[in-house]
């Protein structure tokens, strides 16, 4: 594997669950041009990878961190199966060699062949894929399955992201034809909302607001049109209304807390010094409560007291530490330094996943407790340092 497909897998990694397109190294470069509008991540489902906006040196691409690791050994059983899974959450689920496994027990195969570039469950335990199956020509699907991993349905789609809203009841995506879907469990067909979203490339649906039901639902989406910024923020309805939404001077927005009260966002970047520096302010008056250029990708916790998030662009082909801060001050409440980062979800208000690689090449998932702190290697497996084949991918 060269360089430039090890980043490009790294792309897709990060992509999984959180609402990022898949991406090449094309698509970065690209966007390098559009950064200072856009924010340190530009994901959905609530967040964002960072995958959107990096910034890399050809040098670092095979890099990652070099620090010596700090993991707990694994000699203690502590690395889980699929008869004895660690209890982690019902909300946690991962994909390992083409497998999907939740923390409660679920496993199943993948229904397809191809590449999977998202995994959202919901509620009523149907699960959402955004998909490349082989045979489908590289079009875009959306596969909705049960727990057996038998496939209900399936939507054509355009790969602008798959997202969702915090309590899992809606997952939405933009069809074809640029009109957005809502989907709630059982429905077994989605909502069609009656507006279409033109510009000039495919929409990116951000996240679907709280409180969605089918009396009423609103999803979160960016927009790139001719505005200065080159996109706009707005919030479609199920009866086609479509508002738009003030970034309250972000340059764009990473996540809106569960209580609707807190936004997250990218406040600065400047790409040839490769700073990006982010914050959270209070969603009704826009005040800002803290920045931060150290980290990035913020997603808050279930409760809105916490964002998790990585360092603010990536180093070689993932990020060197992962960490938690508190919401309101930015105060940083637990950080991971160990290998290299892919991708990181909130497990509970408690506790985190972190997909990562360490030193020796060993690919883990790891279980992270705030109070009281603690770290349990869910799972583990053989790898080769710099390569990101096998990596344990997060779902949301």
């Amino acid at each position: 594997m060269n360089e430039q497909q090890a980043f490009e897998e790294a792309l897709r990694i990060q992509a999984v669950g959180a609402g990022t397109p898949t991406l090449t190294l094309d698509d970065v470069r690209g966007r390098a041009t559009r950064i200072r509008r856009r924010r340190a991540a530009t994901g959905a489902a609530g967040a964002a990878a960072l995958v959107a906006v990096a910034v890399v040196p050809i040098a670092l691409l095979a890099g990652g961190d070099r620090s010596t690791d700090t993991l707990p050994p694994v000699s203690t059983p502590t690395v889980s199966d699929t008869a004895n899974p660690v209890p982690v959450g019902p909300s946690a689920a991962w994909i390992v060699d083409g497998e999907v496994r939740a923390a409660d027990g679920t496993a199943f195969d993948l229904p397809l062949d191809g590449e999977v570039s998202y995994l959202l469950r919901m509620a009523g335990d149907e699960w959402v894929l955004g998909a490349y199956p082989d045979g489908a020509g590289g079009e875009f699907q959306i596969l909705v399955v049960d727990s057996t991993g038998s496939v209900l349905s399936t939507h054509p789609a355009t790969d602008g992201g798959l997202v969702r809203d915090d309590a899992g009841t809606a997952v939405g995506w933009i069809g074809e034809d640029r009109r957005p879907r809502v989907l709630v469990p059982g429905a077994g067909d989605p909502f069609v909302l009656p507006v279409v979203l033109d510009g000039r490339a495919v929409p990116s649906p951000r996240e679907i607001l709280p409180d969605c039901s089918t009396a009423s639902c609103r999803m979160f989406v960016e927009v790139y049109d001719g505005s200065a910024d080159g996109s706009s923020d707005v919030v479609v309805s199920l009866d086609g209304t479509t508002e738009p939404l003030d970034r309250l001077g972000l340059l764009s927005i990473t996540d809106v807390s569960p209580d609707g009260t807190l936004v997250s966002g990218l406040v600065s970047a400047d790409e040839l010094a490769f700073e990006y520096c982010s914050a959270v302010l209070e969603l009704a008056s826009g005040e800002e409560l803290w920045r931060t250029c150290d980290a990035g990708s913020f997603r808050f916790s279930p409760d809105s007291s916490a964002v998790l998030g990585a360092d603010a662009y990536l180093d070689g082909f993932g990020h060197s530490f992962a960490e938690v801060r508190d919401a309101r001050d930015g105060q940083v409440l637990r950080r991971l330094e160990a290998g290299t980062v892919f991708d990181e979800r909130w497990n509970d208000e408690g506790s985190f996943l972190v997909s990562m690689q360490t030193n020796a090449g060993s690919n883990e998932l790891l279980l992270i407790d705030l109070d009281p702190a603690s770290m349990e290697v869910v799972e583990s497996g053989a790898g080769t340092p710099g390569d990101p084949d096998g990596i344990i991918r997060l779902g949301g």
